[in-house]
């Protein structure tokens, strides 16, 4: 949508929004808005002007490119959540390594400290516990 200019208004609307608001299904009605005030006011102004019927004959290549357009976006946001599933999955996958190896780093840090207990005991001459 930021390459069509006539989106410009809208799309700088959208980025005033504190993004906590910029959620996907705000996204669809916010431009699904944009778009009939566009329409409407491309027809009010062709009307005026006596070209109703040059803007009805090109009304329907623009909703073709935006609903092309909205299509778009809803693949790239299903290929985004995919996307962030994948990290997540692979994310908990990798904390899951580094609780066992913190784990293993601590059973290792136990028998070097019995080890080094026995050899203190073993250069003392005293015999192993």
């Amino acid at each position: 949508l930021e390459e069509l200019p006539k989106f410009n208004k809208a799309m700088g609307d959208w980025h005033d929004l504190p993004e906590a608001q910029q959620t996907w299904a705000k996204a669809q009605a916010h431009f699904k808005e944009a778009s009939q005030n566009l329409q409407r006011h491309a027809r009010q102004t062709a009307d005026a002007h006596g070209f109703g019927n040059a803007y009805n004959a090109t009304q329907l290549d623009d909703d073709n490119s935006i609903a092309s357009t909205i299509a778009d976006m809803n693949i790239k946001h299903t290929e985004t959540f995919e996307a962030f599933s994948e990290l997540s999955q692979s994310n908990h996958a990798t904390q899951s390594k580094n609780l066992a190896l913190e784990n293993e780093v601590a059973t290792l840090k136990v028998q070097l400290q019995q080890l080094q207990i026995h050899s203190a005991n073993a250069s003392m001459g005293k015999p192993p516990t």
